[in-house]
């Protein structure tokens, strides 16, 4: 079958999922009380509404209703934003030091103060998105607001960028992302996030300035993050840019493949477009091939080839998917798409909550939920499935209108 076609039927049954399952679920979940949105959730879909609102989840949620909001003219998901984009200015940023605080109490008081450039970057991402989609002054100053201040506090002389701080910026150790890191460690995770945050402010902002962060921090990435041969990248590096040793993380890798490529996209530089599609093909294989399960699903991490744990982790199935798409449809690969279609149909068939909404936060080949596994929580939102769904209807049209 055609791949435009193929891409179609996928992109049909992900936007059923995203506007009749995604979505309604979280839209559920907006704290009217207090402002954003619960933060906690169990198994048994109890919720927990005392419990802390992490700035990733709060950004994230405002990009996802930024996102849906405009690409489906949805004004409730708009509305809803707006209040999101409130509560994220007016609590979870630090007025005082610059910057947002890692998470804040359900009524909106800092909890955990200090600053990681992970959280600061999915603010810019969320804010950029806001932006677009609303052309709201507020959000865009904000997000450059906040690039400044990342550029003056973060950015290295020696390359790359600090990530962990206190609430007045001053470098400790980076536990947050890196458990055995001391001050000065950079991960892959954080600089790929700011690539896409990078990549969101400079279609919002049409200043040399974030083009210009954005290039360099690209280049870093090719040079430092990736493993010799392109195969993976390194998770972690001293603050000389000397990699740890560590397991590659197909989920990971799956996902900068198909983000580098974006920001090349935004960038308009051919050569090193050409560049990053060729690191974007490396990554994707070699993925595909140790991260790939036989039944669809991907593991999230491997270890000289073999794969790492039993569960399959609900993100690393959404990027799976967008990551395989841009494989197939970038280098004409159908066996990629064999790949994504197989992701898609392990999603449908165990990753998806039937009776509560949403996606199980990961499943084992039996889909049986992770014990103990939230819901929802600071690190599971709706980011990866619902932009997956988006990516692909994206892709999709591009198709058919060349």
């Amino acid at each position: 079958m055609e791949l435009r076609v193929r891409l179609e039927r996928l992109a049909h049954g992900m936007s059923q999922e995203l506007e009749h399952n995604i979505l309604p679920f979280w839209l559920r979940l907006e704290d009217r009380d207090h402002g954003g949105h619960y933060g906690a959730m169990d198994l048994s879909g109890r919720i927990e509404p005392r419990s802390p609102k992490a700035a990733v989840f709060v950004s994230r949620l405002l990009w996802t209703l930024s996102q849906v909001g405009s690409a489906k003219g949805d004004q409730a998901c708009l509305a809803q934003a707006s209040r999101t984009k409130r509560f994220l200015l007016d609590h979870v940023r630090d007025r005082q030091h610059g910057g947002f605080f890692w998470s804040v109490s359900h009524e909106g008081s800092p909890l955990e103060a200090d600053k990681h450039v992970y959280a600061q970057a999915f603010s810019i991402y969320a804010l950029s998105a806001h932006a677009r989609a609303t052309a709201d002054a507020e959000s865009l100053a904000a997000a450059q607001e906040l690039f400044a201040l990342i550029e003056e506090r973060s950015r290295q002389p020696g390359g790359g960028y600090g990530e962990a701080f206190d609430r007045e910026w001053r470098p400790i150790e980076n536990r947050r992302l890196a458990p055995h890191g001391g001050v000065g460690t950079l991960t892959s995770n954080t600089h790929l996030h700011l690539i896409e945050a990078y990549t969101a402010l400079a279609e919002a902002w049409a200043d040399a300035r974030p083009f210009t962060a954005l290039r360099k921090l690209v280049v870093l990435f090719l040079e430092s993050f990736l493993a010799a041969g392109g195969t993976h990248s390194h998770q972690t590096l001293s603050p000389r840019l000397e990699p740890y040793p560590g397991p590659a993380s197909s989920g990971h890798d799956i996902e900068i493949s198909w983000l580098i490529e974006a920001a090349g996209d935004v960038l308009a530089d051919g050569e090193l477009s050409g560049r990053l599609r060729a690191a974007s093909a490396g990554l994707a294989a070699f993925a595909a091939q140790n991260g790939q399960a036989r039944d669809g699903g991907w593991f999230t991490a491997g270890l000289n080839g073999s794969p790492v744990g039993v569960y399959r982790e609900a993100w690393a199935q959404a990027e799976a998917v967008v990551g395989l798409v841009n494989a197939a449809t970038r280098g004409n690969l159908p066996e990629m798409m064999d790949r994504a279609e197989a992701t898609w149909t392990f999603i449908v068939r165990l990753m998806i909550d039937r009776a509560g909404g949403d996606w199980f936060e990961a499943v084992n080949k039996l889909g049986q939920p992770r014990p103990n596994g939230p819901k929802v929580g600071p690190w599971k939102d709706p980011y990866h499935q619902a932009r997956a769904c988006l990516e692909i209807a994206r892709r999709s049209r591009l198709l058919q209108s060349n």
